[in-house]
């Protein structure tokens, strides 16, 4: 337990390979860790453990929603994802209020959960503004900020689309940053194996200010995702000014990029589509200065911490309103917890 004049942080422990056991110790650990530090809500993250856990603590719990685990079991088909569909399938059917973190999200949720859900889009914090360098040049590369080499996220294509490009810009660069993006990743071992690793920059993972400075001078950043929930490293690029390519049907990209007025769309499952959506951005600049224009302000107007702060504000409220009650033990923990009104 650490604790701070308003925040209480609860650590719980885990074991190695939880979904071959279900997360059923890290459930159980979960749940009595809340119940010993009960809180008026609790705000589950994911459909997972944690939201499982929060709702059977019996403390009213809003669950909020951040991918889709069907879409996401069937391009990554493992136990592991099996098991984390199982759990989110649970989840759906015990929560009592749902978020989703985008319209995409809410589409494509069951009737049912359908009916207990409210959207409230995920939004940048405003620190971020402040890792944004003025007055830099752009160099001459093209960014991808992705986390995982899958199938899903679209790396492999991308790395063909690039090598297409450097056949009409034979200077143009390509960094790959995030998880699996290392060098000797991955990432790179795919591109070596495949002989598309010319011009091509293996960056592995960033920290926030590093990765903001770096997507700031790109000249523009390739989403390749084929599908997402919501989408923060378009989001980023959106406020660092950086002109976006991102797939016409991948989940909410084509929300986010205002169905093509902030951004470039195209269809990322060709990388052929790709290389000529990119080339028309590197051909033009006034498209390209317009574009980034247009998409920040976008980003400022729909996903700013004040505006999606301010719906969580209201959604807790009216649900502290509705007079919820509480199993007769939880009842006595609360009146005897401190933390409780925290």
């Amino acid at each position: 337990m650490i604790r701070g004049e308003q925040v209480t942080l609860c650590i719980s422990p885990a074991r190695q390979q939880p979904g071959r056991r279900f997360f059923r110790f890290e459930y159980e650990q979960l749940k009595a860790i809340m119940r010993q530090n009960p809180a008026d809500i609790n705000y589950a993250f994911w459909t997972y453990e944690y939201a499982w856990a929060a709702i059977d603590s019996g403390i009213p719990t809003v669950v909020s929603i951040h991918d889709n685990a069907l879409k996401i079991l069937l391009t990554q088909t493992d136990m592991f994802r099996l098991v984390r569909y199982l759990i989110n399938t649970v989840v759906l059917r015990k929560a009592r209020w749902l978020v989703a973190n985008s319209a995409y999200t809410y589409d494509n949720l069951p009737a049912g959960s359908k009916r207990k859900a409210v959207v409230i889009n995920n939004f940048y914090a405003p620190y971020l503004g402040d890792l944004i360098p003025t007055g830099v040049p752009r160099e001459n590369f093209i960014v991808s900020v992705v986390n995982g080499f899958t199938k899903r996220k679209g790396i492999p294509r991308a790395l063909h689309a690039f090598s297409k490009l450097r056949e009409k810009f034979p200077s143009l660069e390509y960094h790959l940053i995030g998880v699996d993006m290392e060098p000797g990743g991955a990432a790179q071992q795919y591109a070596q194996q495949h002989n598309l690793q010319e011009g091509v920059q293996f960056l592995g993972s960033f920290s926030q200010d590093d990765l903001m400075q770096h997507v700031a001078k790109a000249k523009l950043l390739l989403h390749p995702s084929v599908e997402e929930s919501f989408g923060m490293a378009v989001l980023e690029s959106m406020l660092a000014h950086t002109p976006v390519v991102g797939g016409k049907d991948s989940g909410f990209v084509p929300y986010l990029l205002d169905h093509g007025n902030a951004g470039i769309l195209c269809d990322v499952t060709s990388a052929a589509d790709m290389a000529t959506a990119v080339e028309r951005l590197l051909l033009d600049q006034d498209l390209a200065n317009g574009i980034s224009k247009k998409a920040n302000a976008f980003a400022k107007a729909n996903f700013s911490e004040e505006v999606i702060l301010n719906q969580h504000l209201q959604l807790f409220s009216s649900i502290l309103n509705t007079g919820n009650t509480y199993p007769p033990k939880l009842m006595k923990e609360k009146a005897d917890s401190p933390l409780f009104n925290t």
